[in-house]
């Protein structure tokens, strides 16, 4: 790339133009696409010391590019969701499409040490049924037939790395969880709330030859929220409310491979610590009261990423990705709400090189397997027993197919 002047007020306005997006599911409800090249590559660049694009996957490779840099980019979801019980199909009547923008900008220093910025989203829910979508809220039951579940979130993370020598950074960061918007609702109450939390991360990069080695791990990130319980649609009081999302630890770690001077190669293996996802819980701001309780009980779940980029000419690259995620989400505690699945993801992208900056795209499909849920617990005897939490239960029996397309488009440039 040729060296361009930087402008602060680049910086600046493109930062307050990323705002807080709307996401919709991935894999549980996490969001890994966080850069075009990402996108492209099905997320396989952990141990990628050449791509901008990899900054946000691993910090280390800041040691590996010698100017000011940053990345932007935007990605277009679409998503289909639906249920069939009893050969009757129901689709979810939520907002199907959403704009996610992800941000990063590295600044050299003059000795070992370089800072970075990354702004973007790896967390995100949406879902919404129409009322009766699931016949067992009836009577009594129906004010907690679910209805809304959003969550919209932005992770605000700097980074310092450093490098040990010519092959081999580490770098450490903080990673600020901002949760723009929860809401839980049910046909008939509405529960919304905000806040916010603090982790932290780490990551390594190792260069030896055609081989390079890197791993990332980012910490839990505990996000007390605040917010509203409104039942007044039942005869019930609005009361002020509060609850905690613990957002899952994440390691990955992966090998790339030059295997010409036009093919390299990399795979990542990619584990994410859902076993964070235990209860939710809404209570009064005291805690004395339980407004509404939700168990998950979820487990940690793996991902097998497989990357690979081509050089076409001096200016244009080809990439292609696929990946295997699995659930995290047992049938014992299945909830309609985040209705998780097995999935593969198929990427495919292009970047050109202009001279002072480089243009990125990609595309991806992710197939989600279709998922029946048959439980034999009733949760008209769970409820008449005094617990109304309907997961794992009878009530959410049926087939649950979704299918996810991303569109995303980027820029990279060197100062």
């Amino acid at each position: 790339m040729t060296k361009v002047p930087f402008k602060p007020t680049l910086l600046a306005g493109l930062i307050a133009a990323i705002g807080l997006p709307s996401q919709v599911q991935a894999s549980g409800f996490r969001v890994p696409e966080i850069s075009t090249v990402g996108t492209a590559t099905a997320n396989a660049l952990v141990a990628n010391t050449n791509e901008l694009g990899a900054l946000a996957y691993n910090p280390a490779g800041m040691a590996f590019h010698g100017q000011d840099s940053l990345v932007a980019g935007l990605t277009y979801l679409t998503y289909d969701l639906s249920v069939t019980q009893a050969g009757s199909k129901t689709d979810s009547d939520g907002k199907d499409s959403f704009v996610i923008p992800n941000f990063y900008y590295l600044a050299k220093g003059k000795g070992k040490i370089s800072s970075g910025l990354a702004i973007n989203s790896p967390f995100g829910l949406e879902t919404s049924w129409p009322k009766d979508t699931f016949p067992l809220f009836a009577g009594s039951l129906d004010p907690l037939e679910p209805e809304q579940s959003t969550i919209e979130m932005v992770n605000i993370n700097p980074n310092l790395s450093y490098q040990i020598d010519a092959t081999s950074a580490l770098a450490f960061g903080l990673d600020l969880y901002y949760l723009n918007k929860l809401v839980f609702n049910t046909q008939q109450i509405s529960i919304d709330g905000r806040g916010s939390g603090l982790g932290w991360n780490l990551a390594y990069l190792k260069k030896h030859g055609k081989w390079s080695f890197g791993a990332s791990y980012r910490s839990r990130v505990n996000v007390d929220i605040n917010g509203k319980f409104d039942a007044s649609a039942i005869g019930q009081p609005v009361t002020t409310a509060k609850t905690a999302v613990e957002f899952p630890d994440i390691f990955q770690a992966g090998v790339a491979f030059q295997a010409t001077d036009k093919l390299g190669l990399e795979f990542d293996i990619d584990y994410t610590g859902w076993s964070s996802f235990d209860q939710f819980a809404i209570t009064t701001p005291n805690g004395s009261n339980t407004l509404t309780t939700s168990t998950n009980n979820w487990d940690g779940a793996m991902a097998y990423r497989l990357g690979a980029i081509y050089r076409l000419s001096p200016a244009t690259q080809l990439l292609f990705g696929y990946s295997l995620d699995q659930k995290a989400q047992p049938d014992e505690y299945f909830s309609a709400r985040i209705p998780d699945a097995d999935r593969q993801l198929f990427s495919l992208g292009v970047t050109h090189d202009f001279g002072n900056w480089t243009l990125e795209a990609a595309y991806m499909h992710v197939a989600t397997d279709s998922r029946t849920i048959n439980s034999s617990e009733s949760y008209l005897l769970k409820a008449l027993g005094g617990d109304t939490d309907p997961n794992g239960t009878d009530a959410y029996n049926g087939t649950y197919e979704s299918s996810v397309n991303l569109f995303s488009v980027g820029l990279s440039m060197e100062f």
